[in-house]
């Protein structure tokens, strides 16, 4: 675990760095328990965070039914140190798919505020979703990908 800890954290400091414009960044894997020991990592290096974990929502997270303008309001608008947000198919899987593709959207170019962290199962669904905005990175050591908008340069 620490030396996911240690890869995260050289990412996030790369990505989350105060000259990065857009600096919101999502975590993925095709490996179940890779996906939860990244959340668990990341809970280790972001501690001050809010989780919105849609395997175990609470009430800091939004309702399952909240909508697509509402989620995103409170993904950037919330007002927390930083957010991360583990498996959000859990709030979309009711969406069109233009719904989740400006969810992608708003996490490639929004910038200011907090940082936003998403840790998701990658699929061919996703994929679809994406639209190029956010490119992949390997993430060295694991089966992660991670991932940065498109409106940045490659920077490690």
């Amino acid at each position: 675990m620490s030396a996911l800890e240690h890869d995260l954290k050289n990412c996030l400091a790369d990505y989350h760095a105060v000259n990065v414009r857009y600096r919101h960044l999502a975590f993925s894997s095709k490996d179940v328990s890779e996906l939860e020991n990244t959340k668990l990592a990341l809970k280790n290096v972001l501690p001050d965070y809010t989780v919105w974990d849609g395997f175990y929502p609470d009430e800091k997270s939004p309702p399952t039914n909240c909508s697509r303008s509402d989620f995103i309001y409170q993904t950037f608008n919330s007002h927390t140190q930083g957010l991360i947000i583990f498996q959000p198919d859990y709030w979309m899987r009711h969406w069109s798919i233009q719904d989740k593709q400006a969810f992608w959207s708003a996490l490639s170019t929004r910038h200011g505020g907090h940082n936003v962290v998403v840790v998701f199962a990658e699929n061919h669904e996703f994929h679809s979703q994406n639209n190029h905005y956010l490119l992949p990175h390997a993430l060295p050591n694991t089966t992660l990908n991670y991932w940065v908008s498109s409106k940045i340069p490659f920077t490690r």
